[in-house]
């Protein structure tokens, strides 16, 4: 499995999409801004701030997943070229899984980084006098530290989700559409929430659907050229 993840390492040119990751993680900075310096005399909390930033990631990064997986594996479906990876002496279902390892962990590493340089950038704001209700404490970190960690586990679960859906037709374009869908899923969940963020539920209930959804694929569609 190593040896195939750094053979797709080498194939992806990884630099095209750490510079995309790097320019929508400024816009983000550059919303978050945006949103608390609006004409509302309203002051802001902390967490209102991180939850923007968990929206513009829920958007900006599910669709980049998808869009990862369409370059990197469904569009080699689509058009044919994953033939030739099939005719050498490979297992077919490892090397899917070894592009699927190196999308998820790519994306898991941006979010992150994402939610440290936004967290940051979010935290020197804070030291404008007035603009939110209440100074910083520790337990804002605490706090973020859990939920960081949580969206991030749910925004990867909808990108493979984009995956699975992209394999049944093995189509491009509902592999991107379907990110909308899961995003827009992914918000009236939170929505009926007590407090509009994920939870320990929510998280366990995005592992346990794509877990079955990835071994349906695997099972079904991973093989077929169709």
């Amino acid at each position: 499995m190593t040896h195939l993840i750094r053979l797709e390492l080498k194939k992806i040119h990884p630099w095209r999409y750490l510079l995309i990751s790097a320019a929508g993680i400024l816009c983000s900075m550059f919303f978050v801004f945006v949103a608390l310096h609006d004409s509302s005399a309203r002051t802001r909390t902390y967490d209102e701030a991180f939850r923007t930033v968990q929206m513009i990631f829920a958007f900006l990064f599910v669709i980049f997943f998808s869009v990862m997986n369409a370059a990197v594996i469904i569009g080699e479906y689509n058009h044919g070229t994953i033939r030739l990876m099939f005719t050498y002496p490979l297992d077919k279902k490892k090397l899917i899984a070894a592009k699927l390892v190196l999308i998820t962990s790519f994306m898991a590493l941006s979010i992150l980084s994402g939610y440290l340089i936004c967290g940051l950038f979010i935290l020197g704001l804070g030291r404008e006098p007035g603009l939110f209700a209440r100074p910083f404490t520790p337990e804002v970190i605490t706090g973020q530290l859990s939920a960081a960690l949580m969206s991030t586990v749910v925004f990867c679960c909808l990108g493979l989700l984009t995956f699975a859906v992209g394999m049944i037709k093995k189509s491009v374009s509902a592999t991107i559409v379907s990110a909308m869908f899961f995003i827009f899923l992914r918000q009236l969940v939170i929505a009926s929430m007590p407090e509009p963020k994920e939870n320990l539920i929510i998280v366990l209930a995005a592992v346990c659907i794509t877990a079955a959804a990835l071994l349906r694929t695997f099972a079904r569609n991973v093989t077929g050229l169709d």
